[in-house]
């Protein structure tokens, strides 16, 4: 994986890019090729260590040379799931180096970084405990809000995972107070129902306050923003024992298995929700293994399945027109102004290795661990085999080389899609998302253990006492009546 320094200063030099350690103070500067988007590093640029993060990937524009610019920024979900991938590839691999970039990617982003700072280091906040979706003061230009003030449920719960990863796989203990103290903050805006905001700002956070947003009794019955957290709930209750965590997460589950298929919410297709879910009703069997919960797991991995071809590969499918999400666009004018999938209609036969296969790969993974079915370990070996067909490979661009693209065109073999997505389009490479589970659970296919095995002796219980504590006394009450 590409890590560079931070470079968030001023976009002045198109040719070399940002000036590296240069300060950000006008939130206008201007940046070619939208906003955060420029030139990528020199390739004489020295490769950080991870001591400052890690910027989030490689934009889908591609020029004629055949370089794609970098989003200048730093999330904290790119940040820890790469932290988790490196961690998992240094000790697969044996690797002393991807084992110190690992631990200094988690010292800086639980530590330096303005997304686990501010309010949200604060107890008396309604922030407090949660991390930041980007460090960017003004993440949308002028007048708008504070990057490191925006919380998304999915990236929230993907932080979590991975920075729990990496510190198992360390074998440190030094995260573990900071990532009880997340759980436990996105546990108590849950409220008994289980749901998170699909996304909150700081600002409305702080009007309504922790009690307001818990009362306020959200149901959202999309797999993609929210089960990835009931995951990380069940895998924290196996470890303090804290009731809350599994009753919320039980809740949760169980409302939104009652609402399939039809009451779901898509984002940009059917396949990234059951793939999502996957891993919550893995870990749910983990916790409870009862007749329900299995015939849970083998609903959603049996259609999650449906569209696996010969390839391995999971093709993407579109959600039902008129519903909510993320649809194709309905005329050349909407080409381009939004979020969408990577296909026009079903009888596209393309895989999303952004949204689908590569949370597919890890939730089969834990699946087939977590039941012992061969089926599921098949449909995983497959996967993981077309994974490996599919990635980039150039002695051209050395800076994408291993990495994996969004879009992958099963007909034609190469990477293809409608690329009409406004901001995640067909050749975007993500520090996160694609390159790191899709690296992380092939260094844990190696090393023979799953997600839920590798995180098992973890301590984390012990700092449970003093954060409950901290969260009714400074908090405003008991968070969890």
């Amino acid at each position: 994986l590409p890590i560079y320094p931070s470079m968030l200063g001023r976009y002045d030099a198109p040719a070399n890019g940002p000036e590296p350690g240069r300060a950000d103070p006008d939130p206008a500067a201007p940046w070619p090729f939208g906003h955060r988007i420029a030139a990528s590093p020199s390739p004489a640029t020295p490769l950080g260590d991870g001591s400052l993060g890690v910027l989030e990937g490689f934009d889908a524009k591609v020029f004629s040379d055949g370089s794609q610019p970098v989003r200048w920024w730093r999330r904290a979900d790119c940040n820890a799931e790469t932290a988790g991938a490196m961690a998992a590839a240094g000790v697969a691999l044996d690797d002393p180096r991807f084992r110190r970039t690992a631990g200094n990617i988690g010292d800086w982003l639980l530590g330096a970084s303005r997304m686990t700072g501010g309010e949200r280091a604060d107890p008396a906040r309604a922030s407090w405990g949660l991390v930041g979706w980007n460090d960017v003061p003004a993440y949308c230009g002028p007048g708008s809000g504070d990057g490191a003030a925006v919380y998304y449920g999915d990236d929230e719960a993907r932080t979590i995972l991975g920075i729990w990863l990496a510190g198992a796989l360390l074998d440190t203990d030094r995260f573990d107070e900071r990532v009880l103290a997340a759980l436990l903050a996105n546990l108590r805006l849950a409220g008994p129902g289980g749901f998170l905001p699909d996304r909150i700002d700081g600002p409305a956070l702080e009007a309504a306050g922790w009690k307001g947003v818990a009362s306020a009794r959200t149901t959202s019955l999309s797999p993609h923003y929210q089960a990835f957290m009931w995951a990380c709930w069940l895998r924290a209750h196996g470890h303090t024992g804290f009731p809350p965590f599994l009753e919320r997460a039980r809740a949760a589950i169980g409302t939104t298995m009652a609402a399939y298929p039809d009451g779901w919410i898509y984002t940009t297709g059917l396949q990234q929700e059951r793939a999502k879910m996957l891993l919550a009703l893995a870990w749910l069997v983990r916790v409870e293994d009862t007749p329900t919960h299995r015939a849970w797991l083998e609903r959603i991995a049996t259609d999650l399945l449906s569209t696996q071809d010969e390839t391995g590969a999971i093709r993407d499918v579109i959600a039902p027109p008129g519903g909510p999400g993320y649809h194709p666009p309905a005329s050349n004018d909407a080409y381009g102004t939004a979020e969408a999938p990577l296909i026009q209609s079903n009888d596209d036969a393309a895989a999303d290795l952004l949204y689908t296969c590569n949370f597919a790969l890890l939730a089969l993974h834990e699946a087939a661990a977590a039941t012992g079915d061969a089926g599921l370990r098949s449909a995983e070996d497959s996967l993981a085999r077309f994974l490996c067909r599919a990635q980039i490979r150039s002695d051209r661009r050395p800076e994408l080389d291993g990495g994996w693209f969004r879009a992958f065109d099963l007909a034609r073999w190469e990477s293809w899609s409608s690329s009409t997505d406004s901001g995640w389009g067909a050749w975007c490479v993500e520090t996160g998302w694609s390159q790191s589970w899709i690296t992380a659970v092939l260094a844990l296919r190696a090393l023979d253990t799953s997600l839920w095995d590798a995180t098992e002796n973890r301590s984390i219980g012990r700092h449970l006492p003093q954060l409950l504590e901290t969260m009714t006394r400074e908090g405003g009450g008991d968070p969890f009546p």
